[in-house]
């Protein structure tokens, strides 16, 4: 693959100049100023030209789209609006009329939150009794609280299960919180060492901090005090280091305080008693001779985006069906979620100006194909351009959500997201197990390609098709692959590939042109055994092995990572692990996240076992698993 940053590399090489050779005399008159071409002068013109003309087409979106001007697109800033004017204009320059508001509008507005950054919190205040405590010394706010000012009586609630293992429960049928604060042990009843009763090493799923949490809040408690069990072997030490985000959402205050904050207040009890009872199931609630008060101000960081649709308009008898062709043009921004490099800019050209780009590109074919076609009768196309993609695939699962067609007549959608480094003409395509005549038309669309095709049959993944597969249509992925570049400031377009785009560009075009006018495909969901895996989270080029696994987005996880797909022919189908499986340690170091699992994978090569201790039906079991290249 020929990059544009290996031509800028022969260009500088071939520009050096020699001493004492930079000043020469000029010629009398301007119009004959024209100095001979070296070698390589030309190299940029000949790469496009050879490259053929959606080469420069792709390019000239690219780089307008991931112009440091824009800002790196964030939902709601000047540069996302600057953006979708662009996109705007080009759609009404291809033809096409606007898709909302009874096609008045190109925008589809909405709102969301940002799930996987912590909420700003604006101010707190705490005390118990008559002393008033420390913020981020005795106790911090969890990104989970509501906003409140209560001062109420304090309640042990012991673990704050419901229904555990054996009959333990932390609740009487009759228990009631309503005016009181939760004081709540984290985690779930430990052994005489420290150790989880019911798991052994880390904990099982009883722990979850969301349904623990809910549980109060269902029984009327007005806030809750989350305390750190004091003798715990596996449990994290300390208050959490800022507002944690991985407890779901609540509309009452919610503190992390310290266990010695707590004892100080005490009369007659310690949180080591109150521990043991709780772990002897000796103690449900139990009313605390304490008062406390919670005040939170919390920003829950919602933020304004909005889709942006044009319609392409089909006839005859197919005109009521639609293809839909998408792909999301919003990224990161200065690093508002999803990054290692906050507060620096990311321009986010292959993720996912190539996608926008090549979806700006098809509507122009398709718009000239429609005007010259004597077909009489061609499906109509939907060009979507998704928000809100980077932080949980929001666009799309609010157009799926309040679609503005009947979405039982789309006959496929396509979704193109980070198409901008094709290598070795190898394109990844997701979603090949979604419709019967798949297995038939995928081979003959390849086949008048020059590319070769990785198919994976999963209708799921870490992109905006998930959202239409699960809605019961068929879905085809169009992926090029992770680089180092991800998710990092230097996804720049000089390191894309624009003459695989424009390979790319054509193949699509093929398949679309197809889909518009052959008979209307038949959906089926995809195996699960098969999904693909790994491709932002569990596996990356810059690793030497790939574990196979498809994580979830949206699994309501205090730590581990939820296994949504595994795929076929992996190390992780090898080692059968499993749809559902929760993955809580590598070779004993606690998997927090995907960061930490990629952490790991680049640390390995292939031929490297390591030992994975999974959470699987509520039982922790370790599992080996012997890694392999990508």
């Amino acid at each position: 693959m020929f990059h544009l940053t290996s031509i800028a590399i022969l260009l500088t090489f071939n520009t050096l100049s020699h001493p004492g050779d930079q000043i020469v005399d000029a010629p009398t008159s301007v119009r004959s100023f024209s100095p001979e071409s070296e070698v390589n002068d030309d190299i940029i013109e000949t790469y496009f030209t050879q490259s053929g003309p959606l080469s420069i087409e792709f390019y000239e979106h690219l780089t307008l789209l991931a112009n440091p001007w824009l800002g790196g697109r964030q939902p709601g800033t000047e540069g996302s609006g600057i953006a979708g004017e662009y996109i705007v204009w080009n759609l009404s320059k291809n033809g096409l009329t606007p898709a909302f508001e009874d096609q008045t509008d190109w925008y589809q507005r909405f709102d969301f939150n940002v799930d996987s950054a912590p909420p700003e919190i604006l101010s707190s205040f705490v005390a118990i009794d008559d002393i008033a405590l420390v913020d981020g010394r005795d106790y911090v706010v969890l990104g989970n609280s509501g906003n409140g000012d209560v001062t109420a009586p304090v309640t042990f609630v012991g673990y704050a299960i419901e229904e555990g293992e054996d009959g333990y429960s932390s609740f009487d049928e009759a228990d009631d919180l309503t005016g009181q604060i939760a004081l709540m042990l984290r985690y779930e009843p430990l052994d005489e060492n420290g150790a989880s009763q019911w798991a052994g090493r880390r904990f099982s799923p009883h722990a979850n901090i969301r349904e623990k949490m809910n549980a109060v809040i269902r029984r009327g408690a007005v806030g809750v005090m989350l305390v750190n069990p004091p003798h715990c072997r596996d449990g994290r030490i300390g208050l959490e280091t800022s507002a944690s985000n991985r407890f779901g959402t609540t509309n009452v205050p919610v503190i992390h305080v310290t266990e010695d904050v707590i004892n100080a207040a005490l009369t007659d009890e310690t949180m080591q008693s109150l521990q043991s009872k709780a772990d002897s199931s000796e103690v449900q609630t139990t009313p605390l001779m304490l008062n406390a008060t919670l005040k939170t101000e919390v920003s829950t960081g919602g933020m304004q985006a909005k889709n942006i649709g044009g319609i392409l308009k089909g006839k005859g008898d197919l005109a009521d069906e639609w293809l839909i062709i998408g792909g999301h043009y919003d990224h990161v921004g200065y690093g508002y979620v999803g990054t290692r490099h906050p507060g620096q800019l990311h321009h986010g050209a292959d993720d996912n100006a190539s996608g926008t780009s090549l979806v700006l590109i098809l509507s122009r074919l398709l718009s000239e194909y429609y005007a010259q076609s004597d077909d009489e009768s061609l499906r109509s196309v939907m060009f979507l351009f998704f928000d809100a993609e980077e932080a949980g695939l929001h666009g799309s699962a609010h157009f799926v959500k309040y679609p503005i067609i009947n979405l039982s007549n789309v006959n496929a959608m396509i979704n193109i997201d980070m198409v901008g480094n094709l290598s070795q003409n190898n394109v990844l395509i997701g979603g090949t197990g979604t419709a019967e005549q798949f297995d038939v038309k995928i081979p003959e669309w390849v086949g008048s390609s020059v590319l070769t095709a990785s198919l994976m049959p999963s209708g799921t993944g870490p992109s905006d098709h998930t959202n239409f597969y699960q809605a019961d249509m068929p879905v085809l992925f169009f992926f090029t692959g992770l680089t180092d570049e991800y998710h990092t400031p230097k996804d720049q377009p000089f390191t894309t590939n624009p003459a695989g785009a424009a390979k790319l560009a054509s193949l699509i075009n093929t398949v679309a042109r197809d889909l518009v006018d052959e008979e209307k495909l038949s959906f089926q969901t995809s195996s699960s055994s098969s999904r693909r895996g790994g491709s932002r989270s569990g596996g990356s080029p810059a690793a030497s092995v790939r574990l196979g696994i498809q994580p979830s987005y949206s699994a309501e996880l205090e730590t581990g990572i939820l296994i949504n797909g595994v795929s076929e022919g992996t190390s992780a189908e090898d080692a059968g692990l499993q749809d559902g499986d929760v993955l809580l340690e590598w070779n004993g170091i606690e998997l927090t996240g995907g960061m930490e699992l990629m952490n790991q994978l680049r640390a390995a090569k292939p031929g490297d076992k390591a030992t994975i201790l999974v959470q699987r039906d509520g039982q922790n079991i370790d599992i080996e698993v012997t890694l392999k290249a990508p």
